[in-house]
């Protein structure tokens, strides 16, 4: 089973990372989550912030995700202490 958190995006950091403010936790969930997780979304490989088209896709994801309420399929954790995660525009409960 996937442990799944839900929360509100409150920064992006790049094209592919962003912060949320966990909201919602799975009960079945095998882990503890803090307050606020930085999550990678799986799969994608967005360009790095110093070149034109990494600034773009951070913008890109800024329009896509901030504000919103998403669902966070979890992974596992990087070496950077983030979360990889399937990454989902939900509904607020």
């Amino acid at each position: 089973m996937t442990d799944v958190i839900w929360g509100d995006v409150v920064k992006v950091i790049d094209g592919d990372t962003f912060d949320i403010k966990v909201t919602h936790v799975s009960r079945g969930n095998q882990y503890e989550y803090k307050d606020h997780e930085r999550i990678r979304i799986e799969e994608i490989d967005a360009p790095e912030l110093p070149s034109p088209a990494g600034k773009r896709a951070k913008q890109d994801l800024e329009h896509a995700i901030i504000g919103k309420f998403v669902r966070c399929d979890i992974r596992t954790r990087d070496t950077y202490r983030r979360l990889i995660c399937k990454v989902s525009i939900d509904k607020r409960p």
